[in-house]
């Protein structure tokens, strides 16, 4: 399995928790957010937590 594959069955599990039946976007905004959270994640652990982001 990918780790987009990963991201969105994370996703699809985060919005099946969170709601009854989550609409496809709902899944699809929980996954942009994840797919945000761990680029900011892997920007920082790079040796730039000092940086400044213009």
């Amino acid at each position: 399995m990918t780790e987009t594959e990963k991201l969105l069955q994370t996703a699809q599990d985060i919005a099946r928790r969170t709601f009854v039946d989550p609409s496809e976007k709902a899944v699809l905004d929980i996954f942009d957010e994840l797919r945000a959270e761990r680029d900011r994640t892997a920007w920082a652990t790079d040796g730039r937590e000092y940086a400044t982001v213009h």
